[in-house]
């Protein structure tokens, strides 16, 4: 049994549409989707004087002949922004409700299309394809991930997949960025618990779960204040383990054969946690480089591995 997993793709276009390849390019069995489809930010292209301007990552972009908007928008989709064309008069009149019903109607319509896309692909491939649902990926996007024909929204469910048991559970713990899809700790112990019940065997279950155990080479993230700016230590940026303790409780309790998990994107490792071998794939969504894990299950069950770029 050979699976690819990868995570974290934040509205990156050129990183999604590789990993809708991903299955056929390793020669996976199963794909599987850590959470995290959405982009986090709305890019306003202002229109003034016939120059379309936008500003990201620091950076003033002019440009002066529509037909090289589709560049910059192409850019700005690969960068995991939405990208919005508006006059500066138009833009000087949104309201904070406007702002938040254009980033939701953004983030419906690209996800839209990436099912559709995904559902295309993996089913020309026959490939299954079991995605979850990340922190940053609010409630009412949950009718468009179960949309699919083909691929499967796992989450809060045990899927069974050539003889494997796929436990998947989204959404993360409460931070100070205070993302939608977020539970407590002791949610999501219950959320584990209620799933690992339905297990039959754990000596064949794979966890399929956003956030990462607590403490570990997995969840080593930047540390914000209550203001979202990154915290120093010295020089550098400080860092502290940002997973989840019942993550990690469940792990340590169940000793499923593999976990599969997010969320903290610099943190990109491997660890075991008993015998269950535990993966983060980390992710430069933002590169157009998609980041992934292949696991090879033999049928002996010993579980070897890769962390991919490409």
């Amino acid at each position: 049994m050979k699976i690819f997993y990868a995570g974290d793709l934040h509205g990156g276009e050129t990183a999604f549409r590789k990993f809708t390849n991903a299955g056929p390019f390793y020669k996976a069995d199963l794909v599987l989707y850590g959470g995290d489809f959405t982009g986090k930010m709305v890019v306003p292209i202002v229109k003034k004087s016939g120059v379309y301007t936008c500003k990201y990552y620091g950076s003033t972009v002019k440009v002066k002949k529509v037909k090289e908007l589709p560049d910059l928008e192409r850019n700005l989709r690969d960068a995991g922004f939405y990208p919005l064309v508006i006059t500066e008069s138009e833009l000087n009149q949104l309201t904070e409700e406007d702002a938040e019903r254009i980033i939701k109607e953004k983030q419906i319509e690209v996800l839209k299309q990436w099912v559709e896309l995904a559902d295309e692909r993996f089913k020309a491939a026959g490939i299954p394809c079991i995605c979850i649902p990340g922190s940053v990926d609010d409630f009412y996007l949950d009718e468009i991930l179960t949309s699919g024909t083909y691929i499967q929204n796992g989450d809060g469910k045990i899927i069974e997949m050539a003889g494997y048991e796929i436990l998947s559970l989204g959404g993360g713990k409460p931070s100070v960025f205070q993302y939608p899809r977020e539970f407590s700790e002791e949610e999501l112990a219950d959320k584990i618990d209620s799933l690992a019940a339905q297990v039959k065997d754990m000596d064949k279950c794979i966890f399929n779960i956003h956030i990462p155990p607590y403490d570990t080479d997995l969840d080593q993230g930047t540390l914000y204040d209550e203001e979202l700016k990154p915290v120093l230590d010295g020089d550098a940026l400080a860092t502290a383990p940002t997973g989840s303790k019942s993550v990690r409780q469940a792990i340590e309790k169940y000793q499923p054969l593999l976990s599969l998990h997010g969320h903290v994107h610099e943190s990109r490792g491997v660890t075991t946690i008993g015998r269950t071998v535990c993966i983060n794939a980390g992710t430069d969504y933002d590169q157009g480089m998609l980041r992934g894990a292949l696991v090879d299950i033999g049928s002996d069950g010993k579980v070897s591995y890769s962390l991919t770029a490409g």
